[in-house]
Protein backbone atom coordinates (compact mmCIF):
# COMPACT_ATOMS: atom_id res chain seq x y z
CA UNK A 1 0.00 0.00 0.00
CA UNK A 2 1.05 3.60 -0.66
CA UNK A 3 0.28 6.66 1.41
CA UNK A 4 -2.01 9.04 -0.50
CA UNK A 5 -2.56 12.50 0.94
CA UNK A 6 -5.71 14.19 -0.33
CA UNK A 7 -5.84 17.92 0.30
CA UNK A 8 -8.51 18.87 -2.28
CA UNK A 9 -10.86 17.08 -4.69
CA UNK A 10 -8.65 18.37 -7.51
CA UNK A 11 -5.56 16.66 -6.10
CA UNK A 12 -7.54 13.43 -5.80
CA UNK A 13 -8.87 13.54 -9.36
CA UNK A 14 -5.38 14.32 -10.60
CA UNK A 15 -4.24 11.00 -9.14
CA UNK A 16 -6.66 8.93 -11.23
CA UNK A 17 -4.47 8.52 -14.34
CA UNK A 18 -1.59 7.31 -12.17
CA UNK A 19 -3.82 4.90 -10.25
CA UNK A 20 -6.06 3.37 -12.91
CA UNK A 21 -4.93 4.83 -16.24
CA UNK A 22 -7.70 6.57 -18.16
CA UNK A 23 -10.93 4.85 -17.04
CA UNK A 24 -13.33 4.37 -19.95
CA UNK A 25 -16.65 6.00 -19.06
CA UNK A 26 -19.16 5.11 -17.87
CA UNK A 27 -17.34 3.62 -14.89
CA UNK A 28 -17.01 3.88 -11.13
CA UNK A 29 -13.53 4.11 -9.61
CA UNK A 30 -13.29 2.98 -5.98
CA UNK A 31 -10.11 3.79 -4.06
CA UNK A 32 -10.15 1.97 -0.69
CA UNK A 33 -8.24 3.03 2.41
CA UNK A 34 -7.21 1.28 5.58
CA UNK A 35 -5.96 3.44 8.45
CA UNK A 36 -5.15 6.23 6.03
CA UNK A 37 -3.22 4.07 3.57
CA UNK A 38 -4.54 3.41 0.08
CA UNK A 39 -5.28 -0.04 -1.24
CA UNK A 40 -5.73 -1.44 -4.74
CA UNK A 41 -8.09 0.76 -6.81
CA UNK A 42 -11.05 -0.87 -8.52
CA UNK A 43 -12.91 0.08 -11.70
CA UNK A 44 -16.55 -1.05 -11.62
CA UNK A 45 -19.83 -0.41 -13.41
CA UNK A 46 -21.76 2.67 -12.43
CA UNK A 47 -24.54 1.71 -10.02
CA UNK A 48 -28.19 1.52 -10.92
CA UNK A 49 -30.86 1.10 -8.25
CA UNK A 50 -30.87 -2.70 -8.48
CA UNK A 51 -27.11 -3.12 -8.78
CA UNK A 52 -26.16 -1.17 -5.64
CA UNK A 53 -25.95 -4.27 -3.37
CA UNK A 54 -23.76 -6.15 -5.87
CA UNK A 55 -21.38 -3.22 -6.35
CA UNK A 56 -21.13 -2.67 -2.58
CA UNK A 57 -20.34 -6.36 -2.18
CA UNK A 58 -17.66 -6.17 -4.90
CA UNK A 59 -16.00 -3.19 -3.18
CA UNK A 60 -16.18 -4.89 0.21
CA UNK A 61 -14.72 -8.16 -1.14
CA UNK A 62 -12.03 -6.42 -3.16
CA UNK A 63 -10.94 -4.19 -0.28
CA UNK A 64 -10.60 -6.58 2.63
CA UNK A 65 -10.02 -4.65 5.85
CA UNK A 66 -10.75 -1.23 4.32
CA UNK A 67 -12.34 1.33 6.61
CA UNK A 68 -12.86 4.11 4.06
CA UNK A 69 -13.26 4.59 0.33
CA UNK A 70 -13.22 7.34 -2.28
CA UNK A 71 -15.71 6.96 -5.14
CA UNK A 72 -15.41 8.72 -8.50
CA UNK A 73 -18.17 8.37 -11.08
CA UNK A 74 -16.59 8.70 -14.53
CA UNK A 75 -19.43 9.83 -16.80
CA UNK A 76 -19.70 9.79 -20.58
CA UNK A 77 -22.11 12.73 -20.72
CA UNK A 78 -21.18 16.34 -20.08
CA UNK A 79 -22.09 17.57 -16.60
CA UNK A 80 -23.26 20.98 -17.76
CA UNK A 81 -25.11 22.96 -15.12
CA UNK A 82 -27.85 20.45 -14.26
CA UNK A 83 -27.81 18.50 -10.98
CA UNK A 84 -25.27 15.70 -11.01
CA UNK A 85 -26.63 12.45 -12.45
CA UNK A 86 -26.89 9.14 -10.55
CA UNK A 87 -27.13 10.96 -7.24
CA UNK A 88 -29.62 8.53 -5.72
CA UNK A 89 -27.86 5.20 -6.51
CA UNK A 90 -24.46 6.60 -5.59
CA UNK A 91 -25.75 7.95 -2.28
CA UNK A 92 -27.37 4.59 -1.64
CA UNK A 93 -24.05 2.86 -2.38
CA UNK A 94 -22.21 5.17 0.04
CA UNK A 95 -24.82 4.49 2.75
CA UNK A 96 -24.58 0.73 2.26
CA UNK A 97 -20.79 0.82 2.48
CA UNK A 98 -21.03 2.93 5.65
CA UNK A 99 -23.29 0.28 7.22
CA UNK A 100 -20.56 -2.23 6.41
CA UNK A 101 -17.97 -0.07 8.22
CA UNK A 102 -16.50 1.56 5.10
CA UNK A 103 -16.87 5.34 5.29
CA UNK A 104 -17.09 7.31 2.02
CA UNK A 105 -14.48 10.07 2.19
CA UNK A 106 -15.29 11.68 -1.17
CA UNK A 107 -17.99 11.07 -3.79
CA UNK A 108 -17.09 12.89 -7.00
CA UNK A 109 -18.22 13.07 -10.62
CA UNK A 110 -15.83 13.39 -13.56
CA UNK A 111 -17.29 14.24 -16.95
CA UNK A 112 -15.80 15.17 -20.33
CA UNK A 113 -16.38 18.86 -19.61
CA UNK A 114 -15.97 19.31 -15.84
CA UNK A 115 -15.90 17.68 -12.42
CA UNK A 116 -18.39 17.92 -9.57
CA UNK A 117 -18.86 16.97 -5.94
CA UNK A 118 -21.93 14.96 -4.92
CA UNK A 119 -21.75 16.67 -1.53
CA UNK A 120 -22.92 19.76 -3.50
CA UNK A 121 -24.86 18.20 -6.42
CA UNK A 122 -26.31 21.56 -7.49
CA UNK A 123 -23.08 23.47 -6.89
CA UNK A 124 -20.69 25.02 -9.37
CA UNK A 125 -18.66 22.69 -11.54
CA UNK A 126 -14.88 22.68 -11.62
CA UNK A 127 -13.24 23.07 -15.04
CA UNK A 128 -11.09 20.16 -16.20
CA UNK A 129 -8.25 22.60 -16.88
CA UNK A 130 -7.58 22.96 -13.17
CA UNK A 131 -6.90 19.22 -12.95
CA UNK A 132 -3.95 19.49 -15.33
CA UNK A 133 -0.89 20.94 -13.64
CA UNK A 134 1.43 22.63 -16.07
CA UNK A 135 4.33 20.58 -17.26
CA UNK A 136 7.70 21.29 -15.66
CA UNK A 137 8.62 23.63 -17.24
CA UNK A 138 5.27 24.97 -18.42
CA UNK A 139 4.64 24.54 -22.17
CA UNK A 140 5.88 27.46 -24.23
CA UNK A 141 8.28 28.74 -21.58
CA UNK A 142 11.88 28.90 -22.85
CA UNK A 143 14.12 26.16 -21.47
CA UNK A 144 16.26 27.38 -18.62
CA UNK A 145 19.51 26.09 -17.15
CA UNK A 146 18.95 22.92 -15.09
CA UNK A 147 17.08 23.59 -11.87
CA UNK A 148 16.99 21.40 -8.78
CA UNK A 149 14.02 19.20 -7.97
CA UNK A 150 12.51 18.28 -4.62
CA UNK A 151 15.12 18.43 -1.81
CA UNK A 152 15.80 14.86 -0.76
CA UNK A 153 18.07 15.28 2.26
CA UNK A 154 21.66 14.25 2.66
CA UNK A 155 23.90 12.52 5.18
CA UNK A 156 27.10 14.14 3.92
CA UNK A 157 29.50 16.51 5.69
CA UNK A 158 27.28 19.57 5.14
CA UNK A 159 24.27 17.89 6.75
CA UNK A 160 26.37 16.73 9.70
CA UNK A 161 27.82 20.22 10.21
CA UNK A 162 24.41 21.93 10.01
CA UNK A 163 22.93 19.44 12.48
CA UNK A 164 25.77 20.03 14.92
CA UNK A 165 25.33 23.79 14.73
CA UNK A 166 21.57 23.49 15.23
CA UNK A 167 22.23 21.56 18.41
CA UNK A 168 24.78 24.15 19.55
CA UNK A 169 22.80 27.33 18.83
CA UNK A 170 21.30 28.95 21.87
CA UNK A 171 18.08 30.92 22.09
CA UNK A 172 19.97 34.17 22.74
CA UNK A 173 22.07 33.73 19.60
CA UNK A 174 19.03 32.96 17.46
CA UNK A 175 17.15 35.95 18.86
CA UNK A 176 20.11 38.22 18.13
CA UNK A 177 20.13 36.96 14.53
CA UNK A 178 16.38 37.60 14.28
CA UNK A 179 17.02 41.28 15.04
CA UNK A 180 18.95 41.43 11.76
CA UNK A 181 17.00 38.70 10.01
CA UNK A 182 17.47 39.90 6.44
CA UNK A 183 21.25 40.08 6.81
CA UNK A 184 21.34 36.64 8.46
CA UNK A 185 19.22 35.05 5.73
CA UNK A 186 21.26 36.70 2.99
CA UNK A 187 24.48 35.50 4.60
CA UNK A 188 23.24 31.91 4.63
CA UNK A 189 22.20 32.10 0.98
CA UNK A 190 25.50 33.70 -0.07
CA UNK A 191 27.48 30.95 1.66
CA UNK A 192 25.26 28.02 0.62
CA UNK A 193 27.57 26.81 -2.21
CA UNK A 194 30.32 26.28 0.41
CA UNK A 195 28.27 24.40 3.01
CA UNK A 196 30.75 21.52 3.29
CA UNK A 197 33.90 23.67 3.04
CA UNK A 198 34.24 24.63 6.70
CA UNK A 199 35.07 28.13 8.02
CA UNK A 200 36.52 30.58 5.51
CA UNK A 201 39.48 32.96 5.92
CA UNK A 202 37.38 35.30 8.07
CA UNK A 203 36.26 32.47 10.32
CA UNK A 204 32.69 32.45 9.04
CA UNK A 205 31.32 28.91 8.87
CA UNK A 206 28.73 28.42 6.07
CA UNK A 207 27.17 25.53 8.01
CA UNK A 208 26.58 27.80 11.02
CA UNK A 209 25.06 30.47 8.79
CA UNK A 210 22.75 27.83 7.33
CA UNK A 211 21.80 26.57 10.79
CA UNK A 212 20.93 30.11 11.88
CA UNK A 213 18.75 30.50 8.79
CA UNK A 214 17.01 27.19 9.51
CA UNK A 215 16.25 28.37 13.05
CA UNK A 216 14.96 31.71 11.75
CA UNK A 217 12.64 30.36 9.06
CA UNK A 218 10.93 28.17 11.66
CA UNK A 219 9.21 31.48 12.47
CA UNK A 220 6.40 32.01 9.91
CA UNK A 221 7.11 35.70 9.35
CA UNK A 222 10.79 35.10 8.65
CA UNK A 223 10.04 32.13 6.41
CA UNK A 224 7.86 34.42 4.32
CA UNK A 225 10.56 37.09 4.33
CA UNK A 226 13.04 34.51 3.00
CA UNK A 227 10.64 33.79 0.13
CA UNK A 228 10.19 37.49 -0.60
CA UNK A 229 13.95 38.04 -0.52
CA UNK A 230 14.34 35.48 -3.29
CA UNK A 231 11.39 36.82 -5.27
CA UNK A 232 11.79 40.58 -5.07
CA UNK A 233 15.07 41.31 -3.27
CA UNK A 234 16.17 42.93 0.00
CA UNK A 235 14.40 46.28 -0.42
CA UNK A 236 10.98 44.69 -0.86
CA UNK A 237 11.59 42.29 2.02
CA UNK A 238 12.75 45.10 4.30
CA UNK A 239 9.67 47.16 3.44
CA UNK A 240 7.39 44.22 4.24
CA UNK A 241 9.17 43.48 7.50
CA UNK A 242 8.98 47.13 8.55
CA UNK A 243 5.28 47.29 7.67
CA UNK A 244 4.56 44.15 9.71
CA UNK A 245 6.48 45.57 12.68
CA UNK A 246 4.57 48.84 12.37
CA UNK A 247 1.05 47.83 11.36
CA UNK A 248 0.74 44.09 11.92
CA UNK A 249 0.28 41.17 9.57
CA UNK A 250 -2.36 42.90 7.43
CA UNK A 251 0.35 45.23 6.18
CA UNK A 252 1.79 42.32 4.21
CA UNK A 253 -1.14 42.08 1.78
CA UNK A 254 0.99 43.15 -1.20
CA UNK A 255 3.54 40.45 -0.40
CA UNK A 256 0.72 37.91 -0.08
CA UNK A 257 -0.43 38.81 -3.59
CA UNK A 258 3.06 38.12 -4.86
CA UNK A 259 2.98 34.68 -3.24
CA UNK A 260 -0.15 33.98 -5.30
CA UNK A 261 1.88 34.66 -8.44
CA UNK A 262 0.46 38.10 -9.17
CA UNK A 263 2.31 41.16 -10.42
CA UNK A 264 5.36 41.72 -12.59
CA UNK A 265 7.92 39.05 -13.36
CA UNK A 266 10.80 38.84 -10.88
CA UNK A 267 14.48 38.88 -11.83
CA UNK A 268 14.87 35.39 -13.29
CA UNK A 269 18.60 35.02 -12.64
CA UNK A 270 18.25 35.95 -8.97
CA UNK A 271 15.25 33.66 -8.54
CA UNK A 272 16.96 30.66 -10.14
CA UNK A 273 20.10 31.16 -8.10
CA UNK A 274 18.15 31.52 -4.86
CA UNK A 275 16.26 28.34 -5.70
CA UNK A 276 19.52 26.42 -6.08
CA UNK A 277 20.94 27.79 -2.84
CA UNK A 278 17.84 27.27 -0.71
CA UNK A 279 17.64 23.74 -2.09
CA UNK A 280 21.20 23.12 -0.91
CA UNK A 281 20.31 24.42 2.56
CA UNK A 282 17.14 22.30 2.66
CA UNK A 283 19.05 19.16 1.71
CA UNK A 284 21.52 19.78 4.54
CA UNK A 285 18.74 20.35 7.09
CA UNK A 286 17.69 17.52 9.44
CA UNK A 287 14.38 15.98 8.45
CA UNK A 288 12.49 17.12 11.54
CA UNK A 289 13.40 20.76 10.81
CA UNK A 290 13.07 20.61 7.01
CA UNK A 291 9.38 21.43 6.55
CA UNK A 292 9.74 25.27 6.44
CA UNK A 293 12.65 24.87 4.02
CA UNK A 294 10.50 22.71 1.76
CA UNK A 295 7.87 25.45 1.78
CA UNK A 296 10.48 28.02 0.74
CA UNK A 297 11.83 25.80 -2.04
CA UNK A 298 8.28 24.89 -3.09
CA UNK A 299 7.25 28.52 -3.53
CA UNK A 300 10.41 29.26 -5.51
CA UNK A 301 9.67 26.27 -7.76
CA UNK A 302 6.13 27.56 -8.25
CA UNK A 303 7.52 31.00 -9.15
CA UNK A 304 9.65 29.51 -11.95
CA UNK A 305 6.80 27.40 -13.36
CA UNK A 306 7.67 24.04 -11.80
CA UNK A 307 4.20 23.42 -10.39
CA UNK A 308 4.38 19.66 -10.04
CA UNK A 309 7.65 19.77 -8.16
CA UNK A 310 6.34 22.59 -5.98
CA UNK A 311 3.35 20.42 -5.12
CA UNK A 312 5.61 17.56 -4.10
CA UNK A 313 7.52 19.92 -1.79
CA UNK A 314 4.23 20.95 -0.19
CA UNK A 315 3.18 17.34 0.35
CA UNK A 316 6.53 16.43 1.89
CA UNK A 317 6.31 19.44 4.20
CA UNK A 318 2.81 18.40 5.29
CA UNK A 319 4.05 14.88 5.99
CA UNK A 320 6.87 16.20 8.20
CA UNK A 321 4.80 18.84 9.98
CA UNK A 322 1.01 18.47 9.58
CA UNK A 323 0.50 21.70 11.52
CA UNK A 324 2.46 23.85 9.04
CA UNK A 325 -0.39 25.82 7.46
CA UNK A 326 1.71 27.34 4.67
CA UNK A 327 2.29 23.90 3.08
CA UNK A 328 -1.36 23.14 2.24
CA UNK A 329 -1.71 26.77 1.12
CA UNK A 330 1.13 26.21 -1.37
CA UNK A 331 -0.55 23.00 -2.53
CA UNK A 332 -3.86 24.84 -3.02
CA UNK A 333 -2.17 27.68 -4.93
CA UNK A 334 -0.52 25.19 -7.25
CA UNK A 335 -3.82 23.32 -7.71
CA UNK A 336 -5.67 26.54 -8.48
CA UNK A 337 -3.15 28.30 -10.75
CA UNK A 338 -0.50 25.81 -11.85
CA UNK A 339 1.95 28.68 -12.41
CA UNK A 340 2.25 32.40 -11.58
CA UNK A 341 0.93 35.12 -13.86
CA UNK A 342 4.35 35.89 -15.29
CA UNK A 343 4.84 32.27 -16.40
CA UNK A 344 1.32 32.01 -17.78
CA UNK A 345 1.99 35.23 -19.69
CA UNK A 346 5.05 33.63 -21.29
CA UNK A 347 2.92 30.66 -22.34
CA UNK A 348 0.37 32.88 -24.07
CA UNK A 349 3.03 35.09 -25.65
CA UNK A 350 2.03 38.19 -23.71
Amino acid sequence: MDTVRISTPQSLLRLLPRLVGAPEPPALVALPFRRGRSGMPMVLDLPARRSVPAIARAIRNGAQGADAVVLVACLAEALGTAPLPLRTPLASLAERLARDGIRCLELLALGPDAWGDYAMPDGARGPLAELDLLDDPAPGVPELPPLPGTPSGSDGPAALAVAQWLDALGAIEVEAAAQGAIAALERAVDLAPRLDAGPGPLGIDPAKAAAVAVALVARPVLRDIAIELALDGPDAAAATLAAIDRDGALAADDAAGRFLGCGPAPDADRLHERLRRWTAIAEATPLDARAPLLVIVGFLLFFVGRGRTAGRCAELAMAIDPGLSMAPLLRDIVDAKGAPDWVLGQRSGE
